[in-house]
């Protein structure tokens, strides 16, 4: 019988581009005030580079595109990117969801990969701790038990005292929310939606089940 259900946060609970382009804002304001550039301009060039080239090298791209690169000034932007205060909402279906797991008496998770203190501001910001009975920020344990290492996932099962057929977890992220979860006996469900939505792997790395809307998740557990 499934007794808990752990979910992922970013692009499962809420749509992640809020946090980058909240992100954005606040270095392309950094750099515009430091260089006398249009922070408008900025702004753009950065977007224009993730869609680009994607992430990973953003920063470095965009500087150089604008003529001010410099290997010091990399730390100083991602430390304005993490700390910045976001502005982030949750998808639609996301509090409707999770109150009715609750009234249904269902034990919630989040598993989350990530710096712990970006991760922590995302939640405060979108105010869902209390939705919770535990939360596991993978990096508080090190980078390296991040998923799809199994330990955030049992850390998970420890705090709810749960075996792994009385739980769920719904992801996004095919190429490492699964594959682990699924061998660790795990249902997992995996909702289409966030930068990942139309990306198909090998059977292994996708989740038991699909679903478009996270209510659906109501109907998974009641057949499970």
């Amino acid at each position: 019988m499934i007794r808990a259900i752990l979910f992922d946060l970013d692009d499962t609970l809420y749509d992640e581009m809020q946090f980058v382009k909240g992100g954005f804002k606040a270095v392309s304001l950094y750099i515009s005030r430091n260089n006398n550039i249009s922070q408008n301009a900025v702004y753009q060039l950065l977007l224009d580079v993730l869609e680009k080239y994607g992430r990973g090298h953003t920063f470095d791209i965009g500087l150089k595109k604008l003529g001010l690169y410099s290997k010091k000034l990399i730390p100083k932007l991602v430390e304005v990117y993490r700390i910045h205060k976001p502005n982030l909402s949750l998808y639609s279906d996301v509090t409707t969801t999770l109150s009715t797991l609750i009234k249904r008496n269902y034990k919630l998770g989040l598993i989350t990969d990530g710096n712990v203190e970006v991760q922590k501001n995302k939640v405060k910001a979108l105010r869902i701790k209390d939705f919770f009975d535990c939360m596991v920020f993978s990096d508080e344990y090190g980078i390296g038990k991040r998923k799809p290492n199994s330990f955030p996932y049992q850390k998970a099962m420890e705090k709810l005292e749960l075996q792994a057929r009385e739980t769920i977890y719904v992801g996004d992220n095919p190429h490492k929310d699964f594959i682990t979860a699924k061998k660790l006996g795990i249902f997992t469900v995996r909702i289409l939606r966030g930068r990942y939505k139309n990306i198909k792997l090998r059977k292994e790395y996708e989740a038991n089940y699909q679903i478009k809307n996270l209510d659906e998740i109501l109907s998974i557990i009641k057949n499970r």
